[in-house]
């Protein structure tokens, strides 16, 4: 036998060694199967028998420490429990002690400004696709620190292409679940393109989403034109820029959008948890409309993050 096999002692001084430096992103890590958090990336481990690990059987929701607390996180908690009950996965935690547990991750972290996964999966089982293996679900929260937003590292703004990969069926495209195949070969796409986003269409030639982030558009009116969420996941951060939006007097409605007539407005927006509100300069490599108003709608909610929060907290 040629390849290495280890005892358990012998394993355990492997992980004294050096990781992979990409390891080190991550912060801090929970797991609801210790009910401890840990900081060393050497102990940020998921059991290979997790249904999570293996089929992609669960769901997350990504949630942004800035300004002092956990932005828009009601509307995180509720989709998760939403995407959870549609694919019938019980969340092993109760709401209020896993927005604790989030909490203390962020606090342990001590970063101004960080990005959380929140994983929920079946659970512990054996290796078939049978939910029925696993007992009980598994949660994982991992803290990591937050690139900086989208118009900061492109002030230019961003240059999208379409997709050509079918979308996803209309009731699991609205759930956010750990399959995310589809979406990482969108964001493959727009890297072999050199842009910075694909965008979906579906089969009647309507505008989906891009890989993690939600498309709108800007009438010469002012009125905000959102797409209906038929066949992709509802953003958390497009629904409060829409709030902030009609509180500030702005007229929106829910239409949908085909490629050209992105054309026809007078700005095109890309909307996210990291993205925040990104102008949209270029479409296969045609130039779109750019003005104003992309910036003012990012402007309310960057204050709608340091407002409700307070200044940022150092630990």
């Amino acid at each position: 036998m040629q390849t290495p096999y280890w005892s358990f002692e012998e394993y355990s001084q492997a992980l004294r060694t050096p990781m992979n430096p990409a390891s080190a992103k991550a912060r801090v890590m929970y797991s609801s199967l210790t009910g401890a958090m840990v900081s060393d990336v050497r102990c940020m481990q998921i059991p290979v028998e997790d249904h999570l690990v293996h089929r992609g059987d669960g769901v997350f929701e990504t949630l942004l420490f800035e300004g002092g607390r956990v932005y828009n996180l009601k509307a995180h908690m509720e989709r998760l429990w939403a995407s959870a009950a549609t694919i019938q996965i019980n969340v092993p935690l109760e709401r209020a002690r896993l927005e604790q547990v989030i909490d203390d991750c962020f606090e342990v972290a001590a970063e101004e400004r960080a990005l959380a996964k929140v994983l929920v999966g079946r659970g512990l089982g054996g290796f078939s696709v049978d939910p029925a293996e696993c007992k009980k679900a598994s949660l994982y929260v991992i803290v990591y620190k937050a690139p900086p937003p989208f118009m900061e590292r492109y002030p230019d703004g961003a240059k999208v292409i379409l997709s050509v990969l079918p979308p996803k069926s209309g009731g699991l495209a609205r759930v956010k679940t750990c399959n995310y195949i589809p979406n990482a070969l969108m964001k493959a796409e727009a890297n072999a393109a050199g842009v910075h986003f694909a965008l979906g269409v579906d089969e009647q030639g309507y505008l989906t989403e891009s890989a993690t982030e939600n498309i709108a558009g800007l009438r010469k009116d002012g009125t905000l034109v959102v797409p209906p969420s038929t066949h992709h996941l509802p953003g958390t951060t497009l629904k409060r820029v829409v709030e902030l939006a009609i509180a500030g007097g702005r007229k929106v409605i829910e239409l949908p959008l085909k490629p050209e007539d992105l054309f026809d407005l007078a700005e095109v927006i890309i909307a996210g948890t990291t993205a925040y509100v990104t102008q949209v300069v270029e479409m296969n490599g045609t130039p779109l409309p750019v003005g104003p108003v992309a910036g003012e709608l990012n402007d309310l909610l960057l204050t709608d993050i340091y407002q409700a929060g307070g200044a940022p907290q150092n630990w």
